[in-house]
């Protein structure tokens, strides 16, 4: 990617491609050991030969620059006026080079498609009986250690359940009919910008599951903000793939439309050679920037890579975790049901890199299915066509929806304005610390508690 060294490392999750029960004294079947370190291959140049152009700091040459690209033959696809990037395509390498000259572009970069989560393995999944409620959820007592262990279940009865806050999902879209999705998507604000995938349904099962985390409702699966609403953008296709610049968008899009929090569960650990390959770094930087301002809070999978962020060499790094501006989440997982604060054997650690940890699940030697992260498939998944199935599964892209619900819990009780530095604030501060350090090499500000952040966000 972008000329970098060594193959990229994808994060997200690693699907567990696991059938879930239909009721909670049905054994589930088609078990085998997620693949939680997936690692992807670059795919190739992004969509219709796109160029991300990012101009200098406060230029205000937009309008000629544009002209500029349409004289030499290229189209504009997107403007991004507030961050000062460009999205074209259709350029020579001829008028690239002429463009990079200008004496307000820091520079243009060939804007490449890359597999942001590992693809979709075979699933399978079984009918299960609608019920209502969040803690009388169908799997709630048999799967859902993770909302016990971070507090989210004592949580709701104390807080307002991130009642009039916006999480936007930047994923592979959602299926908004499944039983614990209706109702909670605005679809008037959820878009997609893949190309070739024009809709906001989920043909691959990750924006979903991911979705149903941070609100559902309660039907099949709790939620850590169930009365939250949800908006998806799609930036990845069924594959698993998408570009920086549909990425770079979205993240825009959100903030511009009033989102309290975005989840990224995916993204790449990515190493820098040259100049060049800084430059959509650099736009990814200022959409995240650009998100804060609006008040808009940021959260991302810290990486299913083993590795230790704060040991890495400083032309290496997380993207979009280790952003500034960014909440980057490692995984815990117990193993049997015991030792529920462990860290998960696939996930990243290391602070600085990984701020704080959230359940992810894990099936490892000597665990069980109960290791793993429970919750909602698209019914555009062979196998899940009901729009009443579950699925397990294990990664970091599971633990970060826990922060953005988190984060939609304490947003319900701050102003707007200055709100990501208070609730960011709130979810570290709170964080229950498995090794009792305060700020642990390993775990960061430690594994979170919804609860007790609730109370912190009650306080201002």
């Amino acid at each position: 990617m972008y000329g970098f060294a060594r193959p990229l490392r994808f994060l997200a999750s690693a699907l567990a491609a696991l059938g879930v029960a239909a009721c909670a004294d049905q054994a589930p079947t088609g078990i085998r050991p997620p693949d939680a370190a997936a690692h992807g291959d670059r795919v190739g140049p992004g969509p219709n030969g796109r160029h991300v152009i990012v101009m200098k700091d406060g230029a205000s040459t937009m309008n000629n620059l544009v002209a500029q690209v349409q004289a030499l033959g290229g189209q504009v696809v997107r403007t991004q006026p507030d961050i000062n990037v460009l999205t074209v395509q259709g350029l020579t390498d001829a008028a690239a080079a002429a463009l990079s000259n200008r004496g307000d572009v820091d520079g243009i970069r060939q804007d490449e498609s890359v597999r942001m989560i590992p693809p979709r393995d075979r699933i399978i999944g079984r009918v299960m009986q609608a019920q209502s409620g969040q803690s009388g959820a169908a799997f709630f007592t048999q799967f859902q250690w993770n909302m016990r262990q971070i507090r989210a279940d004592k949580a709701w009865a104390v807080t307002k359940q991130g009642t009039g806050a916006l999480v936007c999902i930047l994923d592979t879209g959602i299926d908004p009919n499944h039983i614990d999705l209706q109702g909670k998507v605005d679809l008037g604000i959820s878009t997609s910008f893949v190309a070739a995938e024009p809709d906001i349904l989920d043909r691959n099962f990750h924006g979903t599951f991911v979705s149903a985390l941070v609100s559902s409702n309660g039907l099949g699966i709790a939620s850590v903000a169930p009365d939250a609403r949800l908006c998806t953008i799609k930036v990845i296709d069924q594959t698993g793939s998408g570009s920086f610049s549909d990425l770079i968008s979205g993240i825009m899009y959100a903030a511009q439309h009033g989102a309290d929090v975005i989840n990224m569960s995916l993204g790449a650990y990515v190493q820098i050679q040259t100049r060049s390959d800084v430059e959509l770094i650099v736009a990814l930087q200022r959409a995240i920037d650009f998100a804060k301002r609006r008040g808009t809070v940021a959260v991302a999978a810290a990486g299913n890579d083993t590795a230790n962020l704060a040991r890495d060499a400083r032309n290496v790094i997380e993207i979009p975790a280790q952003l500034a501006g960014v909440i980057s989440v490692g995984a815990t997982a117990p193993v049997n049901q015991q030792h529920f604060d462990a860290i998960a054997s696939y996930s990243n650690v290391g602070f600085p890199g990984v701020d704080v940890f959230a359940p992810g699940g894990d099936l490892v030697a000597g665990g069980v299915l109960q290791d793993l992260i429970i919750s909602a498939c698209s019914g555009l998944v062979p196998g899940c066509e009901s729009e009443q199935t579950y699925v397990l599964g294990a990664g970091t892209s599971f633990s970060s929806p826990h922060v953005a619900g988190e984060a939609a819990v304490i947003s319900s009780d701050f102003p707007r304005d200055p709100r990501v530095d208070k609730v960011t604030a709130c979810i570290e501060r709170t964080a229950d610390h498995p090794r009792g350090l305060f700020i642990d090499p390993l775990y960061g500000f430690g594994r979170i508690d919804v609860l007790r952040a609730a109370i912190c966000g009650g306080r201002h």
